[in-house]
């Protein structure tokens, strides 16, 4: 035990005495006090559960996104595949949060709209990462699976209409990833725009706007901190009841 108290003393003296003699900037200086804060700042992180429901914990999550002004907190990944079983996935807006489920809109002629058709079931995953008051870094990601369905129109026309009117013209005048002249796309945009602007009118959902929904069946939560080693929650879905089960997972 001396031993060691005496080389950890050392180690000590030896930096302060490099740091002396060099002259060193208070870069290096810096490195050295992170050096040592490293050497002894470890632990664990911890998903506290106090609802069998994950879409419980998921709201609290998204609301403590938005307290923290993280940029677009509804943002998500969603990946589909065809029935060719070709993947792919983009980035979309979550619409609704529903008890049951997530709801978003998209164009109806789009390729997530034809991978839906041939795979209904997708992943979607969400992301924030922020800084706290006391300037704690957080990084929390949530997965989520599941089977999805389209809704009628009357389950989603609340979004549309809720939606920036940016997002309403882009529905009326874009067959989603279709080729396209930008010229000829951009005058189809401000006639529209003038149009709205002259009537005072926005222009109602088109046939082609689609709504889903997906009913999750597993939802994995991650929750990383500071240094800390992160921790993960998997709930799983009963398929012949509507509980859930929940277990830590290894980071």
């Amino acid at each position: 035990m001396h031993v060691i108290n005496f080389l950890r003393k050392s180690r000590v003296v030896l930096r302060t005495r490099v740091i002396e003699n060099t002259g060193c900037d208070s870069r290096l200086r810096n490195f050295f006090r992170d050096s040592r804060a490293m050497e002894v700042v470890s632990g664990l992180t911890h998903i506290e559960v106090t609802n069998d429901d994950p879409i419980v914990l998921f709201k609290n999550w998204l609301e403590e996104a938005r307290s923290f002004s993280t940029p677009m907190p509804r943002a998500f990944c969603l990946a589909t595949a065809s029935g060719c079983g070709k993947v792919s996935a983009r980035h979309l807006l979550l619409g609704r949060l529903d008890d049951d489920g997530f709801v978003t809109t998209t164009n109806g002629r789009s390729p997530k709209s034809q991978d839906l058709s041939e795979v209904p079931s997708a992943a979607m995953c969400f992301h924030w990462a922020y800084r706290r008051e006391n300037g704690e870094t957080v990084s929390r990601q949530v997965r989520i699976e599941g089977t999805v369905t389209k809704l009628g129109r009357e389950e989603y026309e609340d979004i549309y209409e809720k939606s920036d009117i940016s997002y309403k013209i882009r529905d009326h005048i874009c067959e989603q990833s279709s080729p396209v002249d930008w010229n000829e796309l951009k005058a189809s945009h401000d006639r529209m725009l003038e149009k709205i602007k002259s009537e005072g009118v926005a222009p109602p959902m088109p046939e082609h706007t689609a709504g889903y929904k997906l009913f999750p069946s597993s939802m994995e939560f991650y929750y990383a901190k500071g240094r800390l080693i992160a921790d993960r929650v998997l709930f799983l879905k009963n398929p012949k009841a509507s509980d859930w089960t929940h277990h830590h997972l290894a980071a």
